[in-house]
């Protein structure tokens, strides 16, 4: 049987064709994986792509992939609070060695006739609410929600507050023990400076139905 020999130029050929076939692997892997992403900028362009969110303005973040001993809300390295429109969302993305990895991302549409709108951030025991504050006299946003009663069964209420805040959004970071926070669950007061109370949204009816708080 005769052996058959490669030329130097049908190398050069199949070189070419594998280095091409693994290019195209590469594309697919990167449009269908988000893999690899260099930067927490790419990640947060590429979430919201996914959401088809945006591109939201960056309003502020909250990172914890540097910061070992703070404690951390939620699943996500990095939170962005963003803002499209009327429209505001939390985008959160996460960090391993030298890359960074695509997340989650909520949102909800600002009501300019309502003068607190809420987005939960995280709902984990160690989680944040977002409030969009439409009142310029509001200098305070306090939530409260259902918890599970650490000393006897049912439950019972938790509120945080907080003062300060970011082109008109207050982040409130909360601990609320073993539970969730849902947004259906959720109050939130706001007050002016000398602490008259200028609004309330009403009680949820789960307080009573779900939860028999009174």
């Amino acid at each position: 049987m005769a052996r058959s020999f490669v030329t130097p130029a049908q190398r050069k050929r199949r070189i070419f064709r594998d280095i091409l076939l693994l290019a195209v692997v590469l594309v697919v892997l990167i449009l269908r994986l988000d893999f690899p992403i260099l930067t927490a900028e790419q990640a947060l362009e590429a979430t919201q792509d996914r959401y088809f969110f945006g591109p939201g303005e960056v309003i502020t973040t909250l990172d914890y992939s540097r910061e070992a001993n703070k404690v951390k809300i939620g699943q996500y390295d990095r939170y962005y609070i963003l803002r499209h429109g009327d429209w505001y969302a939390w985008c959160g993305v996460n960090h391993y060695g030298l890359f960074w990895q695509t997340g989650g991302l909520d949102a909800v549409e600002n009501d300019p006739d309502l003068p607190l709108v809420p987005l939960v951030v995280s709902d984990w025991n160690s989680g944040a609410v977002l409030v969009i504050s439409n009142d310029p006299e509001i200098t305070q946003v306090e939530i409260t929600f259902p918890i599970s009663a650490e000393t006897k069964q049912g439950y019972t209420l938790l509120s945080a507050s907080q003062t300060e805040s970011t082109e008109n959004c207050f982040l409130i970071l909360y601990t609320s023990g073993p539970g969730f926070v849902f947004p259906e669950d959720l109050q939130v007061k706001g007050y002016d400076a000398a602490g008259a109370l200028l609004y309330q949204s009403p009680k949820p009816e789960s307080w009573a139905t779900r939860y028999e708080l009174r």
